[in-house]
């Protein structure tokens, strides 16, 4: 590739990312601002939460429908979900809690309609819905022991903080107004969170729109199906939160992947991670995760095709992944700005850089030490 052709590259991209920003910054403030105020009023009313211990398949309908738009990432999740295990949540609903939650919530489905547009942004959380109400009731039909937990509190640790949540699901800071506590949680807490994430989906998603409309993703997978588990191989074993997959699955679909494939993506990806299904293995035992992951897969791979099915046969209207830049507005330019503010403020806030450039200079060190004590 010649210089000309790298820097027109490299403008398409900018371009690519520049607009994708516009596109979505708007809907992500509301989105974390949304998420603070859902962590206030949770924490609030307590009560709720209780609902989700207990036998039977209620408890299992309670978790899946309050885990929908639970301000939680996909990492503190899990650690969450495993207190509500202690507490006495049935197997099922542990199961149901761990898919809703990191499936969609109040970010990612602002985000989705942001960039994908209606359609998906009602079908993603319906979809997600069945599949953590479907994995949740065969997990619970299939154990025997449905009492909950009995076993003493045992914490487990989020990936994305060194100490788990020191009280259940939602941690409080009493001596707050409500506001300063919704806007500390929504803009700083979750926003910590998940932000490298889904910094690293918007690049990754301009990257996708840039260099995919090149390549026939129909016959680079082998047709429509093998796009369908292509995706969902991708997806199961991958570690990409609801909020971060969402630009990457835009730029599959502004690449030319169907909006069905796309949303196997969506389901498979956040649902499960190596990292997670470790824990389950140990909470929950073989069979129930091999039944766990099946009824994932199933789900996934049906609302994935009947979408497909939907738009071809009953929506006139294609989605199409809005990621490109259409002229950018005064206010898409002022929420991109506060947005690129708040990103700057966390990484400064989690010592980003700093933590990187160690990491970088201790390899090097090592690196020359080991090349020194070689020439000796």
């Amino acid at each position: 590739m010649s210089r000309r052709e790298a820097a027109f590259s490299m403008n398409g991209l900018l371009t690519n990312i520049t607009g994708i920003l516009y596109e979505s910054s708007g809907y992500l403030l509301l989105g974390f601002g949304l998420a603070g105020v859902l962590h206030v009023v949770l924490a609030r009313y307590p009560g709720i939460t209780a609902l989700l211990t207990g036998r039977g398949k209620r408890p299992v309908v309670m978790s899946t429908i309050l885990g929908l738009p639970l301000p939680l990432c996909s990492c503190s999740v899990l650690p969450a979900a495993m207190t509500l295990r202690r507490q006495g949540a049935s197997k099922g609903a542990t199961a149901s809690f761990l898919i809703s939650v990191p499936e969609t919530d109040v970010v990612s489905i602002m985000l989705t309609y942001g960039l994908l547009g209606p359609v998906m942004a009602i079908y993603r959380p319906i979809a997600a819905l069945v599949t953590a109400l479907a994995a949740g009731l065969a997990v619970n039909s299939l154990d025997s022991g449905q009492s909950g937990g009995t076993k003493p509190a045992e914490a487990v640790k989020s990936c994305c903080h060194p100490e788990p949540p020191k009280t259940g699901i939602i941690s409080t800071r009493a001596d707050w107004p409500w506001w300063k506590r919704a806007f500390h949680y929504g803009f700083v807490e979750i926003f910590d969170d998940i932000i490298r994430q889904l910094f690293l989906g918007l690049i990754v998603a301009g990257v996708l729109v840039a260099w995919l409309p090149s390549v026939d993703l129909g016959s680079f997978t082998g047709g429509n199906w093998m796009t369908y588990l292509a995706m969902l191989a991708v997806g199961v074993p991958l570690y990409v939160c609801a909020t971060a997959s969402t630009p990457i699955a835009a730029g599959l679909i502004a690449g030319g992947l169907s909006p069905g494939a796309a949303m196997v993506f969506l389901l498979a990806g956040p649902a499960t991670n190596i990292a997670s299904l470790f824990v389950l293995r140990r909470e929950f035992g073989k069979m129930l995760l091999v039944v766990y992951l099946i009824v994932i897969a199933v789900v996934s791979l049906t609302t994935g095709v009947l979408l497909d099915m939907m738009l071809r046969n009953f929506i006139a209207t294609p989605i199409v992944a809005h990621t490109h830049d259409h002229g950018a507005t005064w206010f898409s330019v002022s929420a991109t700005i506060v947005f690129l503010l708040l990103v700057a403020s966390s990484l400064y806030r989690t010592r980003t850089f700093p933590k990187l450039w160690g990491r970088i200079s201790g390899s090097s060190q090592k690196t020359s030490e080991v090349t020194s004590s070689g020439n000796k």
